[in-house]
């Protein structure tokens, strides 16, 4: 009889989602600027080497989200001769908790920001805009070291250019950091019975290695793209092929 190894290993990724906020003018204030997009951003645990950017270390609960002078709605007009930056205004979050912006290809924070963070004239914390044809710059990122809601305030402001415009209003984003979904696990019967809470508006895929040495992580094919949201979700996968496996949960 062959001594089967199951050893559950969690991974969550975030795929694929990329936000962006417009910069632009004020349409009942021309001389100030205005800051038009999403208030909520889910941020999904990224474990330590695992894809999500290509310099990004992991051990963060993260999300893409880029500030843009490009404008792709009609809620706002474009700032014409505007080189605006963004301004964190304040933090909240869990206590203890951690907030960081990260530019493209950073290895490190770019910007790290304790929970309970005030800007201040001593203490100020911005970064630039993406200006026009650049676009979405994909490869930023905002991250939390610990699961929870976050709340972050942001405004638009002036820097050096040939029009002057007055800050924005304050825009407030809540970042919600999820922890990893538990997966329990059974060994009966010539199978690998496997269980997780699946939550909504977000997929699943269960996925196999042989050798954690190489990381040769694969698809179980019969459990790829699970979309049953809000949910129990029971999966099972025959062992008889192999000696020893590990398991993994990508959610995304």
């Amino acid at each position: 009889m062959k001594n089967i190894l199951f050893i559950i290993f969690l991974s969550v990724v975030s795929l694929s989602a990329h936000d962006h906020i417009e910069v632009g003018v004020d349409p009942e204030e021309p001389e100030r600027l205005a800051l038009s997009g999403p208030g909520y951003q889910l941020a999904l645990y990224v474990p330590r080497d695992e894809p999500f950017l290509p310099q990004f270390p992991g051990g963060w609960h993260a999300c893409q989200l880029t500030f843009t002078t490009q404008i792709y709605a009609d809620e706002l007009e474009p700032a014409e001769g505007a080189d605006p930056r963004i301004e964190i205004v304040s933090v909240t979050g869990p206590v203890g908790g951690s907030f960081a912006f990260w530019e493209i290809d950073a290895v490190e924070p770019t910007i790290l920001l304790p929970v309970g963070w005030e800007h201040n004239e001593a203490n100020e914390a911005s970064f630039p805009v993406v200006v026009g044809g650049e676009s979405h710059a994909h490869g930023r990122a905002f991250t939390m070291d610990r699961p929870g809601t976050y709340t972050v305030t942001f405004r638009a402001v002036e820097v050096d250019a040939a029009r002057e415009f007055n800050p924005s209003e304050n825009k407030t984003i809540t970042f919600n950091a999820l922890p990893p979904p538990k997966l329990s696990i059974v060994v009966a019967g010539g199978n690998v019975s496997l269980a997780f809470t699946s939550r909504l508006n977000l997929n699943y895929d269960l996925q196999v290695c042989t050798d954690l040495a190489s990381g040769g992580w694969s698809n179980v094919e019969a459990h790829v793209s699970i979309n049953e949201n809000d949910g129990w979700i029971d999966m099972a996968d025959p062992v008889a092929a192999r000696p020893k496996a590990f398991y993994r949960l990508v959610e995304y």
